[in-house]
C-alpha cells in the first residue's frame, strides 16, 4: 500500500524575501511625524540656548520674568517703549538715520537737564538743531505727548543709560513735574469738557504738534524735498474732500511711512506721517477729525 500524499510538504521549503512597494500611508505618516517633531523642537528648544527652560521659549522671554533691581526694570520697560515709538526714526542702535533723525547715542541732548530733554518728546522740535557737532534742520512731532508719565520716565531712563550714555535715571515723579512745567497753559479736563468737538480737536492739533509739520491751522507746513506734494508737508484744509471721518482717523492711526517722490530716482523725502495709534487716544482722534474737517473753506470744493 502506498503512503498517503503529504499535503503539508510545501511548508518545509526555505522562506524567501521579495520586493514590495512601501505603503503610501506609511510615507505620509513618517513625513507628518517628522514635521510635527520639527515644529515642537522649534517652539521648545529656546533657540538652542541651554539657559532657557520650560515654560519659557526664548532668552528674552526668560529675562522678562527674572528679578531685576528697580533701575534695570525701568530701563527694560523704556527699551520696549523706545522701540515702539522712537526706534523707527532714531534706530534701534540709537545712531539715528541720515536726513531723517539725529543720533541719541553720545548725544549731548540726552545728558541735559530733565526739563530740556523732556521738552523734545512732549513738545517736538522744528530745527535747526546742533547734535554731536552736526546741524540738523528737521521737524519732529511730539511723539511722547500721549505717553504716560511712567512710560516717558522709562524711555528717558533708557536713553540716558543705553549706548554708552551715562546719565541719571528719571522717576515718574520727576517726569510729572517736568510735564507740568512744559505744558504751561494747556486746558484742564474740565475746560475741555465744555468745548465742542472741533474746539477740542484744535487743542489736540496743538498738543501733538501737528502744526509743526502741517503749519498753523493746517495751511501747509515745512519743506519736504523731493515729495510730490509740492515738496512740502501738505496743507490739511481740503482733507474733507479726500476722506470721510472714519478714513481720516484710520489714516492718522496707521501713518504713512513711504512718501511719493517727485523724482522717482531722487532721495527719499525726509518727513513722513508718524503712526499715531496708541499715542493719540480714540476720543482725541475723533475730535481731531472734526477740527480738520472744519478747516475747509465754506462753499468751496477741491479734489484732494
Amino acid at each position: 500500500m502506498n503512503d498517503a500524499p503529504n499535503c503539508h510538504r510545501s511548508l518545509d521549503r526555505e522562506p524567501t524575501a521579495a520586493n514590495a512597494p512601501v505603503p503610501i500611508w506609511l510615507i505620509v505618516f513618517t513625513l507628518v511625524l517628522g514635521f510635527l517633531g520639527a515644529v515642537y523642537f522649534d517652539h521648545h528648544s529656546g533657540g538652542g540656548d541651554a539657559k532657557v527652560y520650560a515654560p519659557y521659549n526664548s532668552a528674552t522671554e526668560l529675562a522678562a520674568v527674572q528679578p531685576k533691581d528697580a533701575g534695570a526694570a525701568l530701563a527694560a520697560h523704556g527699551k520696549s517703549v523706545y522701540e515702539n515709538v522712537c526706534g523707527i526714526c532714531h534706530g534701534s542702535d540709537g545712531l539715528g538715520k541720515p536726513g531723517q533723525a539725529p543720533p541719541l547715542a553720545a548725544s549731548e541732548w540726552v545728558a541735559k537737564d530733565l526739563t530740556t530733554l523732556a521738552r523734545v518728546p512732549l513738545a517736538g522740535l522744528n530745527g535747526p538743531i546742533q547734535v554731536a557737532g552736526k546741524e540738523w534742520n528737521l521737524a519732529m512731532a511730539p511723539m511722547g505727548a500721549g505717553l504716560s508719565d511712567a512710560d516717558l520716565a522709562a524711555v528717558l531712563t533708557y536713553l540716558r543709560t543705553a549706548w554708552g550714555n551715562q546719565s541719571s535715571a528719571v522717576s515718574e515723579a520727576d517726569m510729572k513735574a517736568a510735564r507740568a512745567a512744559i505744558s504751561g497753559n494747556a486746558p484742564s479736563a474740565a475746560a475741555l469738557a465744555k468745548m465742542t468737538p472741533g474746539e477740542r480737536g484744535h487743542e489736540v492739533f496743538k498738543k501733538y504738534g501737528c502744526f509743526q509739520c502741517h503749519g498753523p491751522e493746517g495751511k501747509g507746513g515745512v519743506t519736504n524735498p523731493n515729495a510730490k506734494t509740492a515738496e512740502l508737508v501738505p496743507s490739511l484744509i481740503y482733507v474733507a474732500d479726500g476722506y470721510n471721518q472714519a478714513e481720516l482717523i484710520a489714516f492718522i492711526s496707521r501713518g504713512e511711512r513711504v512718501i511719493p517722490r517727485l523724482n522717482p530716482n531722487g532721495p527719499e523725502p525726509p518727513h513722513f506721517m508718524p503712526k499715531w495709534n496708541g499715542i493719540v487716544t480714540t476720543n482725541e482722534l475723533s475730535d481731531l477729525a472734526e477740527f480738520l474737517f472744519s478747516l475747509k473753506p465754506k462753499g468751496e470744493k477741491l479734489d484732494f
